[in-house]
């Protein structure tokens, strides 16, 4: 079922095609792993599941503003970073994880809810014809 439902996410949502070593790839991550990144069709994914990506989204609220502002405060200076992140929440995550087209997307695989977020165009395409037949 929850081949099924990766195919049809893939092919209906995000209208890419998929090797069955890449579907076989994000099921063994679905898995195991809550935070992880897939290529796909020549693009890089990243698939955060729902009980995590919050607690993500304030680490990297926290690493970008440090590293934009060059924050010099001393460590015993106590910031709001879940204040800041919700200050920053205006559009949802896809602008803070999706560095490619800021597009997010949801999906449940088996009985969970993962967010998904197109993270680059990792290699040219090569022309080749994608196949679910191996």
């Amino acid at each position: 079922m929850i081949t099924r439902q990766i195919l049809e996410f893939i092919h209906e949502e995000l209208e890419l095609d998929i090797y069955r070593d890449e579907v076989r790839e994000i099921i063994s991550k679905l898995n195991s792993e809550n935070d992880f990144t897939v290529d796909i069709d020549c693009g890089e994914y990243r698939f955060i599941h729902e009980d995590v990506i919050w607690d993500i989204y304030v680490e990297e609220i926290k690493m970008i503003t440090e590293d934009c502002y060059d924050i010099k405060a001393p460590h015993w200076l106590a910031i709001d970073w879940e204040e800041t992140a919700r200050n920053c929440f205006v559009d949802g995550y896809g602008h803070t994880f999706s560095h490619y087209d800021g597009i997010e997307q949801e999906c449940v695989f088996g009985e969970e809810n993962y967010y998904i977020f197109k993270t680059n165009l990792s290699r040219w395409k090569t022309g080749r014809t994608y196949s679910m037949k191996k």
